[in-house]
């Protein structure tokens, strides 16, 4: 028999990444499973988090030290990280653009008045105009070789806008001409670079933010945003216009207005996956408000009803930190203290067993969803 076949079989879920990035409550809920699956108490549940990291990669044989290498398709090639700080910068422009916009002011995409670099930004334009027919004559312009616009990185939602956007944006027919040898000339006029009333297109980039944002703030369920998180929809608005990480004042000029609306589905998110460790059935049901029994009540009333019995996600959020606090306090009563005079855990799970912080807080009776300390709302 190999020393292999004699290991524990880890609970589902477990693995060396997750070992490595787990919380303190998770590691907790582990150490828990062990002890009940052996029928005696393996692992104790005192002790620091990176101490209980190691007791569980110990009694499950992980070794923490290998990690196992990301997908050899996972990472980027030479040109594929070049675009994505193309991308990047495409990116940084048209927050620059928008908060110039919003600030009164006039976006120029030139900062130089030689006619070479007006007549460049004019071709770029004008490569995405209706192709005209036939031009009799030709304005003694000057020509340029057009360049097609990249396409865009598969799946690159901020690439694939940008492209949008400029793909939007038309060139009169009139103004242009070709030649025999497909060289399109231009005699556009340098107004429409300094433009002091946003085109179309620019207002609709602008909008995008408000747009995905009220698109967001419109479900209120506690299904739905569990939903809308796992989705990735929330992640990808943190990503395209919230702070690029480690970068200060990068977000969008419009995040810290729509930020909490955010942030606030993510901290719900983490009360599932932690706290309850990802169970939705015991979140749910724990967040379910009792209703009170109304007589001629329809039948599709009662069907829809369910759904519209849970807790303000809102509320749920706002007392993460008065949970955590009346916790603090229960934790410092003597009875959950060793002989030592020390906080112990092994006392703890032996009062609460596996109850999460929010079934413990209902059961010591400081459970509310109100500012006031004495309000026992359910």
């Amino acid at each position: 028999m190999s020393f292999e076949s004699m290991l524990p079989i880890p609970p589902e879920g477990l693995t060396v990444p997750t070992l490595i990035s787990a919380k303190g409550a998770q590691l907790r809920f582990w150490i828990i499973q062990a002890n009940e699956a052996s029928e005696k108490k393996v692992l104790k549940l005192s002790g620091t988090v990176d101490q209980q990291r190691t007791k569980l990669a110990e009694y499950y044989g992980f070794d923490l030290s290998v990690i196992p290498r990301p997908d050899a398709a996972t990472v980027p090639t030479l040109d594929e990280s070049i675009r994505d700080r193309q991308w990047a910068d495409f990116v940084k422009l048209g927050v620059e653009w928008k908060g110039t916009v919003a600030a009164g002011g006039v976006f120029k995409l030139l900062t130089t008045s030689e006619p070479k670099a007006a007549e460049d930004v004019s071709v770029l334009l004008a490569s995405e105009a209706p192709t005209p027919t036939t031009t009799e004559t030709r304005e003694p312009t000057s020509t340029s070789q057009l360049i097609p616009l990249p396409s865009p990185v598969p799946n690159h939602s901020a690439a694939s806008s940008v492209v949008e956007r400029v793909s939007s944006i038309t060139v009169p027919a009139n103004n242009l001409s070709i030649d025999s040898a497909g060289v399109i000339s231009t005699n556009t006029s340098r107004d429409m670079l300094h433009n002091s009333n946003p085109a179309p297109p620019e207002a609709a980039l602008l909008d995008d933010l408000s747009k995905e944002i009220e698109g967001l703030a419109r479900c209120e369920g506690l299904r739905d945003i569990i939903q809308q998180v796992e989705s990735g929809e929330v992640s990808r608005i943190r990503a395209r216009y919230g702070p690029s990480e480690g970068r200060r004042g990068t977000a969008d000029p419009s995040w810290p207005k729509y930020k909490n609306i955010v942030s606030k589905r993510e901290r719900l998110y983490r009360i599932l996956s932690e706290d309850f460790a990802g169970d939705k059935q015991r979140f749910f049901a724990f967040f379910t408000v009792p209703q009170i029994p109304k007589k001629r009540k329809r039948a599709k009333e009662e069907a829809d009803s369910p759904e519209d019995h849970f807790r303000s996600f809102r509320k749920i959020v706002e007392a993460a930190p008065w949970c955590e606090a009346d916790l603090a306090v229960e934790r410092g009563k003597e009875q959950y203290h060793g002989s030592n005079g020390e906080f112990s855990d092994m006392q703890w799970a032996a009062k609460w067993g596996t109850r999460n912080s929010w079934e413990i807080w209902r059961e010591v009776g400081n459970e509310r969803y109100e500012k006031s300390k004495n309000s026992n709302s359910t």
